[in-house]
């Protein structure tokens, strides 16, 4: 690293900048802010959903630990205060999914504590709640951290300000999966989503902006792609579970209406052995004039940024590349 360039007065780096720029460094430096900024610290743990005042006394009995050495592993950051609350929090900076760190460390909260929470901090964009062994697994992203704190009651205190440049700077934190395209074929997850707005699938971790389903030739549909909702919210949970997750929902969106049409299309169907599945939670939908088909044909290099032959499990495309396959916003004056 050169820390200063030819003809420059002083170095553009800071000191969290000689930290590094792996996983261990943008943990120890949030912990670092929340041990550091009373303010910070209760800001996130309301945004986790904890009621607690923002007092000195409250501050003064929280512990704050990193790299804490248990049987179950070594944690990245842990919060805690007697009685209260325990935080895990798992922090990754690289692609793909987080799934050992969801059940490792289950066994190692304090039993006392009227709060429990696994805070898996990665780049995906996920609103995934799950609750396991009176634990509350919340999936966030690094983004929704810096929303956070990007704002005029935190910017101007300089330790926020640092860590803000810190992030954005040494992590490229803006690959957001914008819209997810997957097949629909079967009549009950049709239902589930014409009548209901909700997506059901097999457990998945990753949080895209917008749904837009590809309707197969063999549905009674026209094949393709003639809608695109907006996702409101996502959980993942058993069938069975549903009533628990009310308040969830309730956060997704305030209109009863919705809600109450969300409730029902999760119990469409028979439930299937209390299998986990993820559902997702839709905004009316946006319905087009026309379907956008897959590439056809044999051509090398087809479907790329786009979709061909059998549509992948998770296959996310950009609005831009979304709206090249729309010929009317495509046409010039």
């Amino acid at each position: 690293m050169i820390l200063k360039q030819i003809k420059t007065k002083k170095t553009s780096y800071s000191l969290l900048d000689l930290i590094g720029n792996d996983e261990l460094a943008i943990s120890k430096i949030f912990a670092y802010l929340l041990a550091y900024d009373k303010d910070c610290y209760f800001h996130f743990l309301h945004f986790l959903g904890i009621s607690i005042k923002n007092s000195t006394n409250n501050y003064q009995n929280s512990v704050i630990t990193i790299e804490k050495k248990r049987e179950e592993g070594r944690t990245d950051i842990e919060l805690f205060q007697i009685n209260k609350y325990h935080i895990i929090i798992e922090c990754k900076i690289k692609k793909g999914m987080v799934t050992k760190q969801r059940s490792q460390y289950l066994t190692a909260f304090n039993k006392n504590v009227k709060q429990k929470i696994l805070c898996i901090l990665t780049r995906q964009r996920d609103t995934n709640i799950q609750i396991k062994n009176d634990v509350l697994i919340k999936n966030i992203n690094w983004l929704d951290i810096i929303e956070l704190f990007n704002n005029k009651q935190f910017f101007k205190k300089k330790i926020v300000s640092d860590f803000l440049n810190f992030t954005t700077r040494n992590y490229r934190m803006k690959e957001i999966k914008e819209i997810l395209i997957q097949g629909l074929s079967d009549p009950t997850e049709i239902k589930r989503y014409k009548e209901y707005c909700v997506y059901r699938r097999n457990q998945i971790f990753g949080t895209p902006l917008y749904f837009a389903p590809y309707f197969s030739r063999n549905s009674d549909e026209i094949e393709g792609i003639t809608n695109i909702s907006k996702i409101m919210g996502i959980l993942t949970m058993k069938q069975t579970d549903a009533e628990s997750f009310m308040s969830d929902l309730e956060n997704f969106s305030d209109d009863k209406i919705i809600v109450d049409n969300w409730l029902k299309g999760v119990k469409l169907g028979k439930d299937d052995k209390n299998t986990l599945f993820t559902y997702y939670f839709l905004d009316k939908p946006y319905k087009f004039k026309k379907a956008l088909t897959k590439d056809r044909g044999i051509k090398k290099g087809r479907g790329k940024n786009w979709i061909a032959a059998n549509i992948p499990p998770n296959r996310c495309v950009s609005f831009i590349d979304f709206i090249k396959h729309i010929p009317e916003l495509m046409k010039l004056d």
